[in-house]
């Protein structure tokens, strides 16, 4: 069912930024089309884009992707990104907006995810903006994080 309701551009443009086909992603999107658009699993091309790629994630940004839209599981991209370690893109999202204070369904921001898998510079960049604010629940969490993995 979900299949049948996704917008036909959300599965195109999803697939050309899974691959990180640049040309196809470009031409979709100067066709004006929703770069906000889910495909038949509910994942915007943003949330489902090579996550090595930060050029990737430069165009559909710059096309107006929201960089905090969640999936079912409460997931923004910027936790992906943080969970598998890729700084690069990470300094993308951040650049756009990105929110580093985003949890999930349950409760991890993309700090936890980043500290639990050993991705130090990571954490170092999540930590960076001035803006950022630790909430307490949070912050035993991460300490819970370290703490493990001494």
């Amino acid at each position: 069912l979900a299949r049948r309701m996704a917008e036909p551009s959300g599965n195109e443009l999803a697939s050309a930024a899974a691959k990180g086909d640049l040309v196809q992603l470009t031409n979709l999107l100067q066709k004006n089309v929703n770069v906000n658009a889910q495909n038949g699993f509910g994942r915007t091309a943003l949330q489902v884009m090579k996550l090595g790629n930060p050029e990737i994630a430069r165009r559909l940004l710059i096309s107006g992707a929201n960089p905090n839209l969640k999936d079912s599981t409460g997931f923004a991209v910027i936790h992906d990104v943080a969970r598998e370690g890729f700084l690069d893109t990470l300094q993308t999202l951040l650049e756009f907006k990105a929110d580093v204070n985003i949890e999930d369904n349950e409760g991890n921001l993309p700090l936890h995810l980043a500290a639990r898998e050993g991705h130090v510079r990571v954490v170092e960049l999540l930590l960076e903006p001035i803006s950022y604010t630790c909430h307490l629940q949070s912050t035993h969490r991460l300490s819970r994080v370290y703490v493990g993995r001494s």
